[in-house]
């Protein structure tokens, strides 16, 4: 069986977490796990999770990816220090969320926060590891975890989060720009469902708060990551490119 190289960013909790676990499971594969702080206990935790025959986790700290140099310096520890010159699939991951309050009370620098790590942060991830990408044996993927949150057309069913949405948004927009200048790489925004993680919690109990009750279209980390493997593993320039999908492969407005 080939061996493939997967790396993925904000891999110690949550969706990014039960990304790693999905794809330590196939053999021979290396899962490379980005995380800020690699000696953390949710980090360390990485460690454990059980792989398949020939699979290894080469764990690396990326400890800002807002930060163009910090996004560097962790590419090139993954080059220098473990020998890997190549990636078949980047998923980013790694992200920021919380409540917001209304846009009208809410400072331009509130905004920016999100947009500097959900959009302008992929963007930086994008141009680091597209060379890597390139250098697959295959045709290398770059996934961007979005989020219904940032599309348009269903903004209005979503919880108050509007500056996350307003950076998801823009987020999708230069990945999709990426997707058309970039053709020799599968490049795609993926929305992970309605997941039980500690960030979706969150929201869900936002929307409690406003007698909306979604408890019912919620799935665990365990089937959403199992469903966007699928999406993944099956992605092709042909079917994917530039679009929008969802956990189960269906399309999203925009």
């Amino acid at each position: 069986m080939s061996s493939k190289t997967v790396m993925i960013t904000g891999a110690n909790r949550g969706i990014g977490k039960g990304l790693v676990a999905v794809y330590l499971a196939d053999p021979n594969t290396t899962v490379v796990a980005s995380v800020r702080d690699p000696a953390h206990s949710t980090s360390q935790t990485l460690l454990d999770v059980p792989k398949a025959e020939g699979s290894k986790l080469v764990l690396i700290q990326i400890t800002d990816v807002a930060s163009s140099a910090a996004i560097q310096k962790g590419i090139s520890v993954l080059k220098t220090e473990h020998g890997i010159s190549a990636l078949d699939i980047f998923i980013g991951n790694a992200g920021a969320a919380e409540l917001s309050n209304q846009l009208t009370q809410t400072e331009p620098s509130e905004l920016q926060k999100f947009i500097d790590i959900n959009a302008y942060g992929t963007l930086q991830l994008f141009k680091a590891v597209l060379p890597l990408l390139r250098a697959s044996s295959g045709t290398g993927k770059f996934m961007y975890m979005s989020s219904a949150g940032g599309s348009l057309t269903t903004m209005q069913n979503v919880v108050p989060l509007s500056a996350y949405g307003a950076s998801k948004a823009l987020g999708n927009y230069l990945v999709k720009w990426l997707s058309q200048e970039n053709t020799d790489t599968v490049i795609w925004c993926q929305h992970p469902g309605m997941v039980s993680s500690e960030m979706g919690a969150m929201g869900f109990k936002a929307l409690l708060d406003q007698g909306i009750d979604v408890m019912e279209h919620v799935i665990t980390v365990e089937k959403s990551t199992a469903l966007m493997k699928q999406v993944i593993d099956g992605a092709t320039v042909e079917k994917t490119q530039g679009k929008f999908l969802g956990p189960d492969g269906e399309e999203i407005p925009w």
